[in-house]
Parts: structure tokens; sequence; C-alpha cells
């Protein structure tokens, strides 16, 4: 077993209605395995604020709230179908996102809105592959980002 949460992940959508809310019945659809090395989730650091006073100093320091976007690219290969349709890279469904380590009782996290964005790729070294962009839009309720051991 794993102290940490390493290794080749498993990442599951869902696809939420219209409004952006779970089905009634939510159903989780496993990705192919991405390419290795490719599974990052980017956090943007929120903008930072400063209340300077004379002199050049900070009175005081805000920090606006940070942004996620997880980022990974799936092989094009024989007889694999593209698992979400784009329209030259513009998806218009929204989904719900969990990525779960290869030790499953390590946490992963769950982000329940996200918009995607993919883009068609080739390299001689991968071949066809889509880089998937999962930005993590604000919930209902609760964090962006929810770190957690995923249950099935």
């Amino acid at each position: 077993m794993a102290l940490i949460g390493w290794g080749k992940p498993k990442i599951e959508i869902c696809e939420l209605d219209t409004e952006g809310n779970y089905p009634t019945t939510p159903v989780w659809d496993e990705l192919p395995t991405p390419i290795e090395d490719s599974t990052v989730l980017n956090t943007t650091k929120g903008e930072k604020m400063e209340a300077k006073i004379e002199g050049g100093e900070n009175e005081d320091v805000k920090y606006k709230k940070s942004t996620y976007a997880l980022v990974f690219n799936i092989r094009a290969a024989k007889g694999r179908v593209k698992p979400i349709d784009d329209d030259d890279g513009i998806v218009h469904e929204m989904y719900a996102l969990r990525l779960t380590p290869e030790d499953p009782t390590v946490q992963g996290f769950i982000a329940d809105r996200c918009k995607v964005s993919i883009e068609d790729n080739f390299s001689s070294k991968e071949g066809g592959f889509w880089a998937f962009t999962f930005d993590v839009l604000k919930p209902a309720t609760g964090k962006q980002i929810k770190w957690q051991v995923i249950v099935p």
C-alpha cells in the first residue's frame, strides 16, 4: 500500500444536466488510462491584493481564491473512440470529475462542476492523442476540489 496518491490514476466523469447539476442517478464513466506522466492538477494562485501605506509597506494583504484545471492526454489508439464529443475543441456539456490514485485507499479528489476543452494532437513519439483540460468551476456547495478517498 502506498502512503501518497501517485502512480496510475483512475479518472471518471459524470455528465451534468444543462444547469450544471448531478443527474438524479449519477453514472460515472471511466476514461482510458492517460499517457504516462501527462496527468496534472494545475493550480493558479489567486490574485494578491496589497494595501500599501506611505513608504511602500503593506498594511494588509489579501488573496483571491485559486483556480484549478486537471489536464491529461489520452492516446487515440486503434479502435478507441474519443470519450467526449467536441466541436473543434469546444465541449458544450459540463461534467463532474473524480480522480482515484493507483492505491484507492489514498485520497484522490472530486470536482463537482467542470468545463472541458479538447485538443487533437500528434507526435511521432506518442502518435495521435487528445489533450483534455477540465477547468474546475465553483460548485453549488463546498470547495472546488474536494480531497477524499473515492468511494465507488
